[in-house]
């Protein structure tokens, strides 16, 4: 065999790609084969009657933004029955965001190193419905879903999963937010949405934490505070490191506003090459836990970065952003419930640093004075 690293870049995206395609392939196959040992379900009538249940399970083991969207749903369920317990399953790297959530009563963390320990805490509840938010075929919220034992399994119709789900929601071509999908799910089932906008919650001792940190990093309080994040998941979806020195060091040297970078572990080097270059350095925030970095981004008056997961954050918190948008739907996956401009930039150098600072500067100019502390 030739190791992907020695191949060129283009050779190694593309075996990258063809082994995740035969991945897909595989586990599709997989869960039909497994339909083959089960019976079809038998929709029950709808509305379903929550009067005469006691507890729902929310299952999106996916990344932060996706559970950050799903919050509305948690707030509908709760509002529109506060008799029901809530459970929720998410990665164990997200389940920190939802704490201090009124509107559940358990999180399980969901880790594969750690599977055993999750399949425990599933069984050892009985759930009357399990909702699987996944609108794309997900193998893991489906296994999670099978794994509950759920009186009633909810989703959107995937072939894959005929068997499995009692109550399936036919897959349309609308182009619709997240948030709104979610919601629309839950909506087939007669529960009312209540909440269209994600929320995030924190305690006192987060606040007390965090404005104490920024009063000791912050240099010039006086200026509206601007939050930048050059890293992403993956490269090829970033904008390039210059063009966020550029910004970074126009904006610092403009006095319109106090810059700090944002830092997620391992992107150190990218935030020291980017200083390396920078007429003055610009500080970073230390690494916080997902919820400390959301209380942050809440604190300040403007957030720019890519498009990934804390983009969702910015919106929980309804904090201004400008996003570089180089991947996904637009429509589905854009901020929502505050002031955002997107700059899409696919497979083109189409976006330049002045036209970043332009928008910037618009969003500062309608934005109060800054909230930071």
């Amino acid at each position: 065999t030739i190791a992907l690293n020695a191949l060129p870049l283009g050779e190694t995206n593309l075996m990258a790609e063809l082994a995740r395609k035969i991945e897909r392939i595989a586990k599709h196959l997989l869960w039909l084969i497994i339909g083959l040992f089960f019976s079809k379900k038998t929709p029950p009538p709808l509305p379903i009657n929550f009067n005469s249940l006691s507890s729902v399970l929310v299952i999106r083991p996916d990344r932060l933004g996706d559970v950050v969207l799903s919050t509305p749903v948690y707030e509908s369920i709760k509002n529109s029955f506060p008799h029901l317990q809530v459970t929720v399953v998410v990665r164990s790297n997200n389940a920190p965001i939802l704490t201090d959530n009124p509107n559940i009563d358990k999180i399980i963390s969901f880790d594969l190193k750690n599977f055993g320990t999750t399949i425990k805490q599933l069984r050892q509840n009985r759930f009357d419905i399990a909702f699987t938010l996944n609108k794309k075929f997900s193998a893991i919220s489906s296994l999670l879903a099978l794994i509950s034992k759920a009186k009633h399994k909810i989703s959107y119709a995937h072939d894959e999963t005929v068997w499995l789900y009692d109550i399936r929601l036919p897959i349309d071509n609308q182009q619709r937010h997240e948030s709104l999908n979610n919601l629309e799910l839950i909506n087939h089932s007669g529960l009312k949405t209540s909440s269209r906008y994600p929320r995030l919650y924190f305690n006192q001792a987060e606040e007390k934490k965090i404005t104490t940190m920024l009063s000791t990093i912050r240099k010039f309080p006086q200026y509206p505070l601007v939050l930048i994040k050059p890293g992403t998941r993956i490269e090829k979806w970033s904008w390039k490191a210059e063009n966020f020195q550029i910004v970074a060091d126009k904006l610092s040297g403009s006095k319109k506003a106090e810059v700090l970078f944002i830092c997620a572990p391992g992107e150190e080097p990218l935030i020291d090459q980017i200083n390396q270059r920078a007429n003055q350095k610009i500080k970073k925030l230390p690494i916080l836990s997902v919820k400390e970095l959301a209380l942050v981004i809440k604190k300040s008056n403007l957030l720019f970065c890519n498009h990934t997961g804390i983009m969702h954050l910015a919106s929980a918190v309804e904090t201004p952003v400008v996003v570089i948008f180089k991947h996904g739907e637009i429509a589905r996956w854009k901020p929502i419930n505050t002031p955002h401009i997107l700059l899409e930039e696919r497979k083109t150098d189409a976006v330049s640093p002045e036209v970043v600072l332009e928008k910037i500067n618009q969003l500062l100019t309608n934005t109060p004075i800054h909230k930071t502390i």
